[in-house]
């Protein structure tokens, strides 16, 4: 069952990223973000839920893993 395993870990991933993402918004709308990412926190932000609305597979789980990171490291709180 590594398939499923793998599904379940995904799912977590992009439901972490999402929360992620929402609290980077908050962040963004109270201006509590660095203002010279404004523009790339919009794009990633258009990216990640692009990237979210897909089906699931083992590529997907590493563009999240990698949106997570550039997401963090663009609004590191």
């Amino acid at each position: 069952m590594p398939a499923e395993f793998i599904e379940a870990d995904a799912k977590r991933e992009a439901a972490a990223l999402g929360e992620l993402l929402g609290d980077t918004r908050v962040r963004f709308h109270r201006r509590e973000t660095p203002p010279e990412s404004s523009e790339q926190l919009m794009n990633l932000d258009r990216e990640i839920r692009q990237v979210l609305a897909q089906p699931l597979s083992t590529g997907l789980q590493l563009e999240i893993r990698g949106l997570t990171a550039r997401l963090r490291a663009l609004d590191p709180r």
